[in-house]
């Protein structure tokens, strides 16, 4: 009998081993969707344009992000900002289907999606007083509860792309938005 419990004992602690972490299976990968735009207005009318749309739509900057710099050899300005992240779904019940209209989720058989948030990065060039140009990529990710208990990330399929930069280009012909000040504190 000792030998038997002795063998159960090994068996399953050799199973223990071998148990390996569940990933998400992705079916053909959207490729990743770069935004490029020209904007008439001057790059810190875009900056602030580009800080005001992510208030518009609920977030910040990233706190690590630093006003445009001037270019040694060009004389002209650039700069990246990246916004925190936005919830735009939670709730186990209606995440999935908000999420798959946004790009394509990876595949977690019995997985339960409880959030979907964006990041907005943005690379600003300047190329004349009043010309500059906008460079936008989305991420998305979601958090899976029921299998993976992980947040998993994917590339957007450019609806929330498109928002964004139809948002700022309204905001920056809005004279409102030079005398916008972010204030995390709100």
């Amino acid at each position: 009998m000792k030998h038997i419990l002795i063998a159960l004992i090994m068996t399953c602690a050799s199973c223990m081993l071998n148990v390996t972490t569940l990933h998400a299976q992705f079916e053909e990968d959207l490729p990743q969707i770069t935004t490029q735009d020209t904007l008439k207005a001057s790059i810190r009318t875009v900056w602030k344009g580009i800080k005001r749309s992510f208030y518009e739509l609920g977030t910040f900057s990233d706190p690590s992000t630093r006003d445009p710099k001037m270019d040694e050899k060009t004389g002209l300005y650039r700069g990246f900002i990246r916004s925190d992240f936005r919830v735009f779904a939670g709730g186990s019940d209606t995440t999935y289907k908000v999420l798959e209209r946004y790009g394509r989720l990876p595949v977690i058989r019995g997985g339960t999606w409880m959030a979907g948030r964006v990041k907005y990065e943005f690379k600003v060039r300047e190329l004349a007083e009043d010309l500059t140009q906008v460079t936008l990529v989305c991420g998305i990710s979601g958090f899976e509860e029921g299998v993976t208990n992980e947040a998993h990330f994917w590339n957007s399929n450019g609806i929330l792309d498109k928002e964004i930069m139809d948002l700022l280009k309204k905001l920056i012909l809005d004279p409102e938005t030079e005398n916008f000040k972010e204030n995390r504190m709100n």
